[in-house]
């Protein structure tokens, strides 16, 4: 769980993710890649693909921990009866799995070869490039009284760690946040990916006993938080 006071040092620019043209994806795009949007302005979240329709909410052009650039997983497109594009995306925050549509005028839309699927009984996790597997490790998932949640979710933002915190080097905040705990430590909940140091270490890679958040290898962190922009998906199960 990320607490309040670990948020470490602000990455000061998002992690590089490859331009679409415009917010049109491609017409053939790589098998096993996915398709991320990157919020250019504050848009409103509608209910179906109109502006017409309910609104949501507003989804932030930038991310409040780190002040990163928002970026979320794109579902599907659809055209409104005036030829405008929309974008059914996933949606950071409570409560958690909620997707919207945005215009597509408000978003830059890139693909990126990567997904991460935790397995909570296995006790392990599998990074996927272009739906191939490129590396299968073992982490700490939730304790049975704390679960990881299941669910399909994404890297909201990147936080670097103060030397010597107990998370390690990095932590990739999700937009999963934990069923049981509302509020964990002066933070929200929120699930994160992170290392291990201090009395971390205590728990070995490949055991369930977390607050819900799903702990790494420093060094499969490190990794991770450079190949993984924000908006990677993220399906735990």
């Amino acid at each position: 769980m990320i607490r309040a006071w670990a948020v470490g040092a602000v990455l000061a620019a998002a992690l590089s993710l490859a331009p679409g043209a415009g917010a049109t994806s491609p017409s053939s795009p790589p098998a096993g890649s996915v398709e991320i949007a990157r919020i250019v302005v504050a848009t409103p979240v509608r209910a179906r693909p109109t502006s017409q329709s309910a609104l949501r909410g507003f989804l932030s052009a930038i991310r409040p921990l780190t002040r990163q650039q928002t970026a979320v997983p794109v579902v599907r497109h659809a055209l409104d009866p005036h030829d405008a594009e929309w974008l059914l995306v996933r949606l950071p925050g409570r409560p958690v799995g909620r997707v919207g549509w945005i215009s597509a005028t408000n978003a830059v839309v890139g693909r990126s070869p990567w997904r991460l699927v935790v397995v909570r009984n296995a006790r392990q996790a599998t990074l996927y490039r272009y739906g191939r597997v490129k590396m299968r490790v073992p982490v700490v998932v939730g304790a049975p009284w704390t679960p990881t949640p299941k669910g399909h979710y994404f890297v909201a933002e990147h936080v670097k760690q103060a030397p010597g915190s107990f998370l390690g080097p990095w932590a990739l905040a999700t937009s999963a946040f934990s069923h049981v705990l509302q509020e964990f430590d002066g933070g929200p909940g929120q699930i994160a990916l992170h290392g291990r140091a201090g009395e971390l270490l205590a728990d070995p890679l490949g055991t369930a006993a977390s607050h819900g958040c799903v702990r790494f290898d420093n060094a499969v962190i490190r990794r991770l938080a450079r190949l993984l922009p924000n908006g990677t998906p993220i399906d735990i199960v």
